[in-house]
């Protein structure tokens, strides 16, 4: 497991992506972070806790948007959707959205569950970079990826 999410240390350290303001001050701009957190192989209860805290850096590192790319996890368990309804509740509270990238068998447990009412639900990282309005329908190729990045340090205006 791995998260990414542009560094948020402090105001004078970071860098922020997005609008400037008309004076040109990077460090007051409208910013959205965006951290990219992947898994692989079952979501249990003996694996959920490196996940939570990837989850929990990301968030606290700053991010606004979060990304979580289940697409290699063959199975999440009840810790594992807990841990990512916790991650859910703390974004919502600090006024951030969460996509949630999965494989066709676990997006049908997710809407069983009713699910996507909770999150986003997206067929693959572009898909899910769409979904939280970091690229648009325009901004990608012709190979239907993104043009800018998405992955390791998406940003957005």
């Amino acid at each position: 497991m791995s998260a990414s999410a542009v560094p948020h240390s402090g105001v004078a350290a970071r860098r922020p992506f997005g609008k400037h303001r008309h004076d040109g001050d990077p460090l007051a701009s409208s910013a959205v972070l965006v951290a990219l957190v992947h898994a692989r192989g079952p979501l249990d209860a003996a694996r959920v806790r490196p996940f939570v805290d990837e989850l929990d850096g990301s968030i606290d590192a700053g991010a606004t948007s979060l990304l979580v790319d289940l697409s290699l996890v063959d199975e999440v368990t009840t810790a594992g959707l807990n841990g990512l309804l916790a991650a859910r509740q703390r974004m919502l509270a600090a006024g951030g959205r969460i996509a949630v990238v999965l494989p066709p068998r676990l997006r049908r447990r997710f809407q069983a569950l009713d699910l996507e009412r909770r999150f986003e639900l997206a067929s693959s990282r572009l898909h899910a970079a769409r979904l939280l309005g970091l690229v648009g329908e325009d901004e990608a190729g012709p190979n239907g990826r993104a043009r800018g990045p998405v992955g390791r340090h998406a940003r957005a205006a």
